[in-house]
């Protein structure tokens, strides 16, 4: 039988470093929860703040290890090798403690340390704006026929925060000069892919998951920390091989999220885990997305001003 990483050396480096952070992240979890055991203070400012702080810890790691989960299953990197990563952290192990994965190449040779950290900043910022694109158009769906309600402040907030994250997506791009390889491998997402994207995210999250990920990806300190990353880069947008605009990801998005559909029309793929069934009355279910031409692309047009999105979206 082969190795669960059998064929991870064909990854590209960043998809490895995922990986990496996966069984990292999972390890943490474990030191956490074996390790990291508080011990009673009469000295704490209350009788459980100590024990409510390890829970806390624990949630937090759980999460974090679930958001790269989803990223790497959102670029299709294998199960198993999703779940070794996830189990040989759980064991207290981090990557490079076992012969597998210290044998794995986790950059080209030669490559700068800081080109790969960059590197791996802009399949984040691809990442973000693939997921709130689909998120944000499941979300104007359900709003049309009255799942949830209208969020225009929102809707606007999202809208700059897609246009900060392009722009440091593109200034990263530019300023590590990204060739034609590793731009397809970053955003050549096709069709099929989109829907399956589209099934594995925003189209199976029940009504309260789409809000909290609606809140999430319309907070202002995504644009404000996207915008002061961008802005200690130095450099500007200016790129032949640049990300797809917001405007490009929100369109692909609705068209994944048309062609979305379940073969039981309750539930995700097996075999992912993430988010539960979709609801009962079909809200989420793909296969009766529709795009909706009444429905504004995105927020009306605010006007000459300094806003973010001026000639992004």
């Amino acid at each position: 039988m082969s190795h669960p990483l059998s064929g991870a050396e064909e990854l590209p480096s960043w998809q490895l470093r995922l990986l990496e952070r996966i069984q990292n992240s999972s390890y943490e979890h474990y030191r956490t929860l074996f390790h990291g055991y508080p011990q009673y203070s009469t000295a704490a400012s209350g009788p459980s703040i100590q024990l409510e702080n390890w829970r806390t810890n624990l949630r937090a790691l759980e999460a974090e290890r679930g958001e790269i989960e989803l990223h790497a299953h959102g670029l299709d990197i294998p199960q198993r090798m999703i779940d070794y990563a996830t189990e040989t952290g759980a064991r207290g192990a981090r990557w490079g403690d076992t012969p597998e994965t210290a044998l794995l190449p986790m950059s080209p040779p030669g490559a700068s340390t800081t080109r790969l950290h960059l590197l791996d900043q802009i399949a984040d910022d691809v990442w973000r704006l693939e997921h709130s694109a689909l998120v944000r158009a499941e979300y104007l769906h359900r709003v049309h026929t009255g799942g949830l309600a209208d969020n225009e402040p929102g809707e606007r907030q999202l809208h700059d925060n897609m246009a900060a994250l392009w722009r440091h997506a593109a200034g990263t791009a530019a300023l590590i000069d990204l060739d034609p390889g590793e731009a397809h491998q970053l955003w050549g997402r096709g069709r099929d892919s989109w829907q399956q994207l589209a099934e594995l995210t925003a189209a199976s999250y029940t009504d309260a998951e789409l809000q909290q990920r609606f809140a999430e990806m319309s907070w202002k300190g995504v644009e404000a920390e996207a915008s002061r990353a961008f802005d200690n880069l130095a450099t500007s947008t200016s790129t032949d091989l640049g990300p797809p605009t917001p405007w490009e990801f929100a369109e692909r998005a609705e068209q994944g999220l048309a062609a979305a559909s379940f073969a039981d029309e309750q539930g995700p793929r097996p075999g992912h885990g993430i988010g539960t069934a979709v609801e009962a009355t079909g809200t989420g279910v793909g296969g009766v997305w529709e795009i909706d031409p009444d429905l504004q692309p995105h927020p009306p047009d605010r006007g000459p001003g300094p806003g973010l999105d001026q000639g992004v979206w």
